[in-house]
């Protein structure tokens, strides 16, 4: 999609993981031309009472030092989707100057956009077929133990820098909660985690009946979409349907499922973005997620689930799935959440982190997919996400655009052709 605004370089890599998974990344090293400026990114005017935020950023001044901005590399950030998403999902706002990557590719970055393992641009293994189960026996686990580790190895050791940002969206922010906290080594490697819509502990479904019938047993997720990928069939109506109607399709659904209204998004960008919504994962992350739901803690995969129709913290119960613990993160982390978003428990959440947190903004009247695709989002987000880069990942002073670079030496070139005709005398 990176292609459509064509003023910008686009890569595809492989990473092969440790279980030999092949994950497409995609890159957007440096943009073609500056004759495209966007525009200035301003910071909104808000009410308090609508949005609230706490700037932890001088603590860290004194425990996290800069990075040293004498390298004449371009900083990488790292962008990694949601569940049952892509990348598409951070390229697909109608202007082009609404699009995260977009916009850190003309500020300098090098851009990177993971695609987690399942997806439909890493459904690929050196021998296992996805047409057969085995192929989709993963899980969050193997999210924060394999493709997360070497993803960002990868990017290490192709752009030779010491350490990258990580942005994350929804279960891209779960992946690397549960990697930071089980990777010490990691730590070292991302220089800073913006979490936008953060999941790591959803209370659970809007309507009360379903939520009670997945909490009280998540496994019965198995008998109702099989052991491969779930809810293949959207995508049937996705190609069947007009945008339109599968616009309303999904409002309906969300809405449903979780109580999101849509209002902060206009229709003509629901039109574009909701074609690019949703994509492949194993029935094993849904069930994985009911199984956080259920218990209420972020937690590993528990592969051998109590039977019992109820949750209990009985002490003689056989086994405890360990806890993913965040709390041992040490990378900086900034949190951006809706008041209005279901998914997100922010006193849980926070309970179960590293103090202080560098960066919180909450937005009263924001909802889950508001982060990707809500109006006014280069204003209300963006320059505090530009200002968090700027903080832990600058652009160095000494690095020049590909574009600027072009434009210096047209500029010369241009100068010593005007000369060489005057010195002609023609």
């Amino acid at each position: 999609m990176i292609w459509f605004w064509k003023n910008y370089n686009y890569e595809q890599h492989i990473v092969q993981t440790k279980d030999d998974y092949l994950l497409c990344v995609h890159r957007i090293p440096s943009v073609k031309s500056a004759n495209t400026p966007m525009p200035t990114v301003k910071s909104a005017e808000h009410k308090s009472s609508r949005i609230k935020i706490v700037n932890n950023l001088d603590y860290f001044d004194r425990k996290f030092p800069t990075v040293d901005s004498s390298s004449d590399k371009r900083p990488a950030v790292l962008l990694y989707h949601g569940f049952l998403m892509s990348s598409e999902i951070w390229v697909c706002n109608v202007d082009e100057y609404r699009n995260l990557p977009l916009l850190l590719a003309k500020k300098g970055y090098d851009v990177w956009l993971g695609n987690a393992r399942g997806n439909k641009y890493s459904q690929y293994h050196t021998h296992r077929n996805p047409r057969h189960q085995e192929f989709w026996e993963f899980s969050l686990n193997e999210f924060a133990l394999r493709d997360l580790p070497d993803v960002v190895d990868y990017i290490l050791e192709h752009t030779g820098l010491p350490s990258l940002t990580y942005i994350g969206f929804s279960q891209g922010t779960a992946t690397a909660f549960s990697g930071l906290s089980i990777n010490p080594s990691l730590n070292r490697k991302i220089n800073l985690f913006i979490a936008m819509a953060p999941a790591t502990t959803p209370k659970g479904l809007h309507h009360p009946l379903i939520d009670a019938f997945v909490k009280a047993t998540p496994s019965v997720i198995y008998l109702l979409f099989g052991r491969k990928t779930p809810l293949k069939l959207a995508l049937f109506w996705q190609r069947i349907i007009s945008p339109p109607m599968f616009v309303r399709l999904i409002d309906a659904s969300v809405g449903f499922l979780f109580g999101w209204t849509g209002r902060n998004m206009t229709s003509k960008q629901k039109l574009v973005s909701y074609q690019h919504l949703y994509s492949l994962t194993s029935v094993k992350t849904l069930v994985h997620w009911f199984q956080i739901i259920r218990t209420g803690r972020f937690q590993m995969y528990d592969e051998i689930p109590s039977r019992l129709p109820y949750h209990t913290s009985n002490t003689v119960m056989d086994h405890v799935p360990p806890r993913f613990p965040t709390k041992q993160i040490k990378t900086p982390i900034a949190i951006f959440y809706g008041g209005s978003d279901s998914l997100v428990d922010f006193p849980v959440l926070a309970a179960d982190l590293p103090t202080p947190l560098a960066y919180i903004k909450a937005i009263q009247k924001w909802e889950h997919l508001d982060f990707l695709w809500a109006e006014g989002i280069e204003d209300i987000v963006f320059p505090d996400i530009l200002k968090l880069l700027e903080h832990f990942n600058p652009v160095a002073n000494t690095a020049a655009t590909a574009d600027q670079i072009e434009a210096s030496v047209s500029n010369e070139t241009l100068s010593s052709m005007s000369s060489m005709v005057k010195e002609a005398g023609l």
